[in-house]
This record gives C-alpha cells, sequence and structure tokens, in this order.
C-alpha cells in the first residue's frame, strides 16, 4: 500500500514563495551597479596613488638637480672682483667659475658649463661638463682646459617650464643691477664678455617628469616645475656701490 503524504508536506510542495524572474533581475542588476561603482572607486584610488607617487619622484629628482646647480652657484664667488658667468652662456648653458672647499683661495678651480642636450627627440637632459684650470693663470684670470675633466647627468626627463600662455621659460635667465636692485628684465641672448661681466642673479627654472616618464608625454598633473634663484654677491646690495657681481 503507497504511503501518503503528510498534509504539511504537500503544503510545502505546492508552496509558491520564492524569489520571481523580475526579483532575480533586479537583484542581479543591483549587485552589478554596487560591483562596478567598486571597482570605479578602485581604480579612482589607484590612479591617484600613482599621480601622487610619481608627482614626488618628479619632485625628488628635480630639487637635487637643481640643489647641484644652486651649489655651483653659490661656490662661484671665489674672490672680490671675480666675475664668475663666462662668456657663451646662454638661455640653455650656463657656463660658469666654481669650487668647493674650506681654503681661503683656490689655485686650481673649475670651470662648469650645464646645457639642456636632447638625448633623442622630444627627450631632453640636463648635463654639467666641469673643465680645470690650467696652470697658465691664476686667479682671477684662470684658462681653462679644452677637454672635460668630467661629464655628469643631472637630471633626465626635463624640459623648459611654460608660462600660462604656453612660452617657453629659458632654463637660465640672467640679471644685472640697475642702481640698487636687480633688473626684472633678464639680459637676451648669448652672453658676451661684457654683459657676462655684468650678471650678477641667475635664475633657474624647468619642467621634470618622474623618473619613468617624458615630459610632453607623462599624464598631465604629475610634472613639476621647480625655480630658484641664486644672487652672486659678498654682501647686499648698497645704494651708493656699483653693486657687480662678486662684490
Amino acid at each position: 500500500m503507497p504511503v501518503r503524504p503528510y498534509p504539511s508536506t504537500l503544503l510545502r510542495l505546492h508552496d509558491e514563495h520564492g524569489f520571481t524572474l523580475i526579483e532575480l533581475l533586479v537583484a542581479m542588476i543591483a549587485g552589478l551597479v554596487v560591483s562596478f561603482a567598486a571597482f570605479a572607486i578602485l581604480n579612482t584610488s589607484l590612479s591617484q596613488s600613482t599621480r601622487i607617487a610619481d608627482r614626488v619622484s618628479a619632485d625628488q629628482r628635480g630639487r637635487i638637480a637643481m640643489e647641484k646647480i644652486m651649489l655651483e652657484l653659490h661656490s662661484s664667488c671665489l674672490a672680490p672682483g671675480v666675475t664668475p658667468v663666462e662668456p657663451g652662456s646662454a638661455e640653455t648653458k650656463l657656463r660658469i667659475v666654481s669650487q668647493t672647499g674650506a681654503q681661503p683661495s683656490f689655485e686650481a678651480v673649475k670651470l662648469h658649463e650645464i646645457s639642456l642636450v636632447e638625448e633623442k627627440p622630444g627627450k631632453y637632459k640636463l648635463v654639467d661638463a666641469s673643465y680645470p684650470s690650467t696652470a697658465e693663470k691664476k686667479a682671477p684670470e684662470w684658462k681653462f682646459s679644452g677637454t672635460a675633466e668630467s661629464t655628469q647627468t643631472l637630471l633626465t626627463g626635463v624640459t623648459q617650464s611654460e608660462t600660462s600662455e604656453k612660452t617657453a621659460i629659458p632654463i637660465f635667465q640672467y640679471f644685472k643691477y640697475e642702481g640698487s636692485e636687480l633688473s626684472t628684465t633678464p639680459l637676451l641672448g648669448t652672453l658676451t664678455e661684457t654683459v657676462a661681466g655684468e650678471v650678477a642673479a641667475i635664475t633657474v627654472s624647468f619642467t621634470t617628469a618622474p623618473e619613468s616618464g617624458t615630459v610632453g608625454k607623462t599624464p598631465g598633473g604629475r610634472t613639476v616645475d621647480l625655480s630658484d634663484t641664486a644672487v652672486l654677491r659678498f654682501s647686499p646690495a648698497s645704494t651708493s656701490g656699483a653693486n657687480s657681481p662678486c662684490a
């Protein structure tokens, strides 16, 4: 004799409680929306983290190079009346006599030539070539070897900064005194011997990219603009003096 199910079992078998197709679709769509939102937040967080890391990298690399250039500029007034800036200096090339040390005077010094060099189309670097002085002349009329003693790459992934009007700012800008104030108008073109002898301040400006990037190809917001000025004076400007460099 077949066993007949109990009434409660029949009720459970015929119960229609559960998810309808529409409810299932709504739940799936809601899940997809939440998943997409979570992935969007994750993607934004990773992008911001990468951007910040790139800016930190660019800033650190740029500041190290800037500090080296500023050290050479601040070590260029070797004696009163010495003209530290050499003829041939221009917007993308700085030629300056400099030497570090604790001695009151130097028998030998170096001529540093810091240049913006194009490695390949659109990719630039800052290079510092140093030329030792020879024994032919002494201060302040040093003569320098025509062969570089050493060549150091200060910074890669660098280019000229730009104004808000997209005008290129020179890497090196040279200023002289007009009375007791530094002129606000930089000296233009390649410096002659006469003009170089009047330079009393130099502004260094450049834009640098992260270590793995190149300016112009790196996504926006990841490059860093740096600028600093060195005044070539032993003492503050005087209202009655000539305010020449290294005076």
